[in-house]
């Protein structure tokens, strides 16, 4: 899991979307809590993004985006890419069991 905050937030809000391939800097940080239903300790990794790029053109994350409409994706996220096309696209599901993105599991 990723954490940002800030104007990185708001540049992935815009312009990143299930597969987008992004380059971060960040540090590694452990969230911990006691589970209120279990009254387990848990433990989850996350990286606390410093900084975040956008690793493929506007033409490449468009060739992304049609191959999985073409290939029984979709799931549009309403980035900046497709925007035009799905202004008030309610579609927010995101298991489009389309390619998923590197280094993912």
């Amino acid at each position: 899991n990723l954490e940002l905050w800030g104007r990185d937030a708001e540049f992935a809000a815009r312009f990143v979307d299930k597969g987008s391939r992004i380059g971060i800097t960040g540090s590694l940080a452990i969230d911990s809590w006691t589970d209120k239903q279990t009254g387990q300790y848990r433990r989850k990794p996350k990286i606390v993004v410093r900084h975040l790029d956008v690793l493929e053109t506007k033409a490449e994350a468009e060739l992304r985006r049609s191959n999985r409409e073409k290939y029984g994706g979709g799931g549009g996220s309403g980035n900046y890419y497709n925007r035009q096309d799905k202004e008030h696209d309610d579609d927010d599901d995101d298991d489009d069991d389309g390619p998923s993105s590197a280094g993912t599991g």
